[in-house]
């Protein structure tokens, strides 16, 4: 007691100090070596492949010829212009989180296209009857009607963005990330048709018969950058998020600064066969076209989301879910006049990631 008496209480209360200080400086010591120990686990880089059943929303005005045959003759064929609704997409996409940091540099690519057909519609009528004693049939009458079309659909979207976790994500050892970054996104859409009719004729290419064509050529695109934010998370399920099975989920947003094409070409001829001093000739009864060609400069909207499972082992990881993309009123799929419809991809998806360094 009298040694503690005679030590002087600045000298102790910087003995005191001194060994607190002491004691604090090797806890955040071993707390930073432990925070680097776990960030030395964590991959630095990670290469994504993947790929998608799409199903895509329609809203472009079909065409139906009007010069065809009776329907009493004939059904009429599918409207011109129809584009895909079932497709695919395959995307990839590759992340950089440098040690030490929370910010995570990533970029994206996604590809997709769909195609309709060749689809062909052919219906034909004939009658024939007995002609003399020797019952040899003849025609009488032919129509028949004969149409083709096909279509096909593409769409590709980059992404560049830098993220960082904020943290939302965790409890329960989640993760939840929000990225701003661009995104730049190309729609094309193309649609061919033609048909060919014949009818009320005595025989084929006989006098009084008439014949009547028609073809579209229909392509429409977009083309635009902007703006984009996202905010995408995981939540461990069973295990951890190195090991276990978590569930996935996002969310985006982007408007798109671009520009909106479409070019249609639409023709019709009708013609009657005749002979005039003995000679097969033709005579066209009308023709028309319509080919309005619109360039203008819009703003999309675009807004998606996804949510999945995905299953971690070390530095690799398979994910599976469902992603849904809309570019609001993207396509000007009108034919004489422009008209706004959205295009969206939607359907499951599966990728499989794996991590590099660390």
């Amino acid at each position: 007691m009298s040694e503690l008496r005679n030590v002087a209480p600045g000298k102790f209360r910087r003995q005191l100090l001194t060994s607190v200080s002491a004691f604090a400086l090797l806890v955040s010591n071993c707390g930073t070596h432990a925070a680097y120990a776990e960030d030395a686990d964590r991959p630095i880089i990670w290469l994504d492949l993947g790929g998608a059943f799409d199903q895509m929303s329609r809203g472009e005005t079909s065409w139906l010829p009007p010069n065809l045959t009776p329907p009493i003759s004939n059904p009429p064929p599918e409207p011109f212009g129809r584009v895909p609704s079932v497709g695919y997409d395959l995307d990839a996409a590759i992340s950089f989180q440098p040690d030490n940091s929370n910010w995570i540099y990533s970029a994206s690519i996604r590809y997709g296209r769909a195609k309709l057909g060749p689809k062909q519609n052919h219906d034909q009528t004939y009658v024939l009857k007995t002609e003399g004693i020797s019952h040899k049939y003849v025609l009488t009458n032919y129509d028949f009607a004969n149409a083709t079309q096909q279509s096909h659909s593409s769409h590709a979207v980059l992404d560049f963005s830098i993220g960082r976790d904020v943290g939302i994500g965790a409890f329960n050892d989640g993760r939840s990330t929000i990225h701003f970054g661009v995104r730049v996104a190309q729609l094309n859409e193309k649609s061919d048709a033609d048909l060919i009719a014949f009818i009320s004729a005595p025989a084929k290419y006989s006098p009084s018969e008439v014949s009547h064509t028609a073809e579209a050529n229909i392509t429409r695109n977009f083309a635009g950058a902007g703006p984009a934010v996202s905010w995408d998370g995981e939540t461990p399920l069973l295990g951890s998020l190195k090991d276990g099975i978590s569930l996935d989920w996002g969310a985006n947003a982007a408007i798109l600064f671009g520009r909106q094409k479409a070019h249609i070409a639409l023709h019709t001829r009708d013609a009657q066969y005749y002979k005039p001093s003995g000679v097969l000739a033709t005579r066209v009864l009308s023709h028309s076209t319509a080919t309005p060609i619109r360039d203008k400069t819009v703003i999309v909207p675009d807004v998606g989301g996804l949510v999945g499972i995905s299953y971690r082992r070390s530095n690799a990881k398979v994910s599976l879910g469902y992603r849904a993309d809309f570019f609001f009123g993207a396509i000007d799929g009108g034919l004489a006049a422009s008209q706004k419809d959205t295009r969206g991809f939607y359907g499951p998806f599966a990728n499989i990631s794996i991590g590099i360094g660390g």
